[in-house]
């Protein structure tokens, strides 16, 4: 019997190909976004931590504007006074205050114009941070040491890739009009942004840029086994008697994985009511295709019950066909789900951020569940088709036309 059915089942469903195809296309939509969700969330949940530790358990991130809405207060234009952070260093617990400043300038070398994103700090405090916090190290040359020369640091992308010619040491640049000498390239430090950039002193960069100085971030290095939240509550203390920012906030590492988790676990669950809504709209597909169905069917029903065909079997024969079209259609989900998720892991490789998707972190269980769950939908969006298909009359199913 179940076989018959199964029979009956796909020579509806090839009866009409593309009526079919349209509706698992809406499912696939909402499984395959669930599926990149899944595969993703824990290596962007990953990948980020191992830029946070990058900066290494003993450094404070100092930021301004709330830790709500720190983008707003980075991009609002406010600046730390230079003395402020420098002062940060009288507190005992503290081994050094690193200011930085940057934006992005002209850029020209050997005749070829480009903007590159400028980082700027005193160099012996920069120094210790790349080196000991984060361990970055030269690929080529050596650390600038000359606060007043000209001198510039490139990342490893701005040295080979920003411009048609590769950039090595002992070449000049031209940043503003000004002739810099290239007297280092930084290994890959893994971030695409910090590897494209140009490094250089405090007072080069406002003087060729012609901004007024002041910080626009800090890090603040403790010294060895003083508590960082301590630390932290002091340094709190003492930059509320600045003037010139009027909020800001004071990152240790645990905070900033606390709310870097909450950013993500927000875009999950905004994507994952994106994904469910999908999935209605597909069940609702599914709906009207069995409902058109029946119609379509009506005489072969009228047949069907005319040869002894009963109600159970009538029904169950159009919930199959429902059921599978939700299978099929989490089935290719899962499987599109699966190769955008290993497309994406690829080109978040290329840009610097390996590890963002792995077939071994995969939950196939969950997987199974998922298509489970389609076919569970697939049944009950046939269910009300099912019944009416059903309780047609024989005699008033043959007469339609």
């Amino acid at each position: 019997m179940f076989k018959e059915f199964l029979t009956l089942t796909f020579k509806g469903i090839r009866y009409r190909p593309m009526r079919s195809w349209l509706t698992v296309i809406g499912i696939i939509i909402g499984i395959m976004l669930v599926v990149i969700i899944l595969s993703l969330s824990g290596g962007l949940r990953n990948i980020i931590n191992q830029q946070l530790q990058m900066f290494g358990s003993d450094l404070l991130i100092i930021l301004p504007g709330k830790d709500t809405n720190i983008v707003i207060g980075m991009v609002g234009g406010e600046k730390f006074a230079y003395s402020d952070i420098v002062d940060l260093e009288k507190l005992p617990s503290v081994q050094f205050a690193m200011p930085i400043d940057g934006g992005t300038l002209n850029a020209e070398f050997e005749g070829e114009k480009k903007a590159a994103f400028v980082h700027s700090s005193r160099l012996d405090r920069m120094r210790p941070v790349f080196e000991a916090s984060r361990g970055v190290k030269m690929s080529d040359g050596s650390w600038a040491t000359d606060e007043n020369g000209n001198e510039v640091m490139l990342g490893y992308l701005a040295a080979n890739d920003l411009f048609k010619t590769k950039v090595r040491v002992g070449d000049e640049i031209i940043v503003q009009s000004k002739r810099l000498r290239v007297v280092g390239i930084f290994e890959k430090m893994g971030e695409q942004t910090d590897d494209s950039s140009f490094y250089m002193s405090w007072n080069l960069y406002h003087l060729i840029s012609g901004t007024k100085p002041g910080a626009m971030t800090a890090l603040v290095k403790i010294r060895p086994g003083e508590n960082i939240d301590l630390v932290a509550r002091q340094v709190q203390f003492q930059l509320q008697k600045q003037k010139e920012v009027n909020e800001f906030t004071i990152l240790t590492p645990a905070r900033t994985t606390a709310i870097v988790g909450t950013i993500v676990g927000a875009v999950e669950l905004a994507l994952v009511i994106i994904a469910l809504v999908s999935l209605l709209v597909g069940a609702v597909g599914i709906m009207n295709t069995m409902y058109t169905s029946v119609l379509e069917r009506t005489k072969q029903i009228g047949i069907m019950k005319a040869v002894g065909a009963s109600r159970d079997a009538i029904m169950s024969l159009f919930l199959i066909e429902s059921g599978i079209i939700g299978f099929v259609g989490g089935f290719f989900g899962v499987v599109l789900g699966l190769a955008m998720s290993y497309l994406i892991g690829l080109a978040a490789a290329s840009q610097g951020a390996p590890g963002l998707f792995s077939f071994a972190t995969i939950d196939y269980f969950e997987l199974f569940v998922i298509m489970v769950i389609t076919f569970i939908t697939g049944v009950v969006s046939g269910v009300l088709p099912a019944r009416a298909a059903a309780r047609l009359e024989p005699a008033e199913a043959l007469r339609y036309e």
